[in-house]
């Protein structure tokens, strides 16, 4: 297990308890106390109203995840430089950014991921980059650069790195193996990700992480019946409770953030094969995941089934907290809104628009951001009908 964590370098942000202490001994902190109720306006897309809170947070422990989730915070709400400088801190400290820790192990790379699960891929590139020209010779800093560049649309930049990785795989383990095929695939190189992707894989967790690659090449080429076959095997492969809302060993946060990835990726296979009930069953269980992509993702999916099922009110309730909980998606959302209750709206710019937002989370998903734009403007059509709209 530890290789598939090393590798991928995403740092786990733990998760916002569910309930507050109920005996007046056990009860929060003030500091504590805002931390919950900042937690819980962000899940309701009041992203504005819990910035202010993780910031006194972050102030009052300085611990680097709450500094991390602050800065994650304020990367959804579209302010990447005053993300930087909290990043840039925690980037350059030297010792202990933990209460009770040892000391900093990977900074950088850790900054990286953070603005990685953000969906804010070319603040990431910067981390990345430092992660990797101070560890050159790890395989691992140097596969979150390149993961780093492939999101924020650098393919051309990652292909020369991808070619150097290639050439000291041999002796790699199995988890750095299949990032590699993952990013060989994802700059155009199929038949190099296939090689990659030929050696057998001895542990359901390496076997889980191939499947889920394997299935890219079926819905790069639109075979959602191949895709959800491989992703549906692929999340076999472990505990089903992995896409579940609930919290894990760090050790598994990697394995549940690409479970979660699978069950969306089989949602939109799923929807194009018109099993509509399962897909959103299956984006249901990997809305759960931290990756403000797939996050996002599954809520434009569950919106268009929404908007396809005459319940357009609830399709825009989900989106309204969606763009309230990451900015990037405000100005398509509203404008989405608008065309529905104008009888002369037209849709289509509005939907080109949420499809640009969603790409530049992650530039390495585009192979799936297209046809998942394309069901939603669909839907979106629908629900823009005179008749619907009346």
């Amino acid at each position: 297990m530890t290789s598939y964590r090393i590798v991928i370098l995403f740092v786990g942000l733990a998760a916002a308890p569910s309930t507050v202490p109920a005996h007046a001994d056990e009860m929060p902190s003030p500091t504590e106390l805002g931390f919950y109720v900042a937690a819980r306006l962000d899940e309701r897309g009041q992203l504005d109203e819990a910035l202010p809170l993780y910031a006194e947070r972050a102030r009052d422990t300085l611990t680097q995840h709450d500094r991390l989730r602050y800065a994650a915070a304020l990367l959804r709400a579209g302010q990447p430089e005053a993300a930087k400088t909290v990043l840039d801190r925690l980037a350059s400290e030297v010792g202990s950014v933990e209460h009770g820790s040892v000391g900093r192990a990977h900074a950088p790379a850790i900054c990286a991921s953070t603005a990685l699960l953000a969906g804010s891929p070319a603040v990431a590139v910067l981390y990345a980059r430092a992660a990797s020209t101070a560890a050159r010779r790890d395989a691992g800093s140097r596969l979150l650069f390149v993961r780093a560049l492939v999101a924020a649309g650098e393919a051309a930049a990652a292909r020369p790195l991808l070619a150097e990785l290639a050439a000291e795989a041999g002796g790699w383990g199995d988890g750095a193996r299949i990032e590699l095929a993952r990013w060989e695939l994802a700059t155009g190189d199929a038949k190099a990700a296939r090689m990659l992707l030929a050696r057998a894989v001895p542990t359901s967790v390496g076997q889980m992480f191939q499947d889920s690659v394997r299935a890219n090449l079926a819905l790069a080429e639109h075979n959602w019946q191949k895709a959800a076959q491989v992703l549906e095997a692929a999340e076999r492969k472990v505990p089903r409770s992995l896409a579940e809302d609930r919290k894990v060993d760090a050790a598994w946060r990697n394995a549940q953030r690409e479970v979660r990835s699978a069950a969306f990726r089989r949602a939109l296979a799923l929807w194009q094969l018109g099993k509509h009930p399962a897909a959103v069953a299956e984006a249901r269980r990997a809305s759960a995941t931290d990756e403000e992509y797939v996050r996002a993702a599954t809520s434009i999916l569950i919106a268009a089934a929404e908007f396809a099922g005459d319940r357009s009110e609830d399709g825009l309730a989900r989106l309204r907290v969606l763009a309230g909980r990451n900015h990037r998606f405000r100005e398509p959302v509203d404008e989405l809104a608008h065309a529905l209750t104008d009888e002369r709206g037209a849709v289509a710019p509005a939907v080109e628009a949420l499809g640009v937002a969603l790409g530049e989370s992650d530039r390495s998903h585009d192979f799936v951001t297209h046809p998942l734009v394309e069901v939603f403007g669909e839907a979106a059509r629908h629900a823009a009908q005179p008749s619907r709209a009346s």
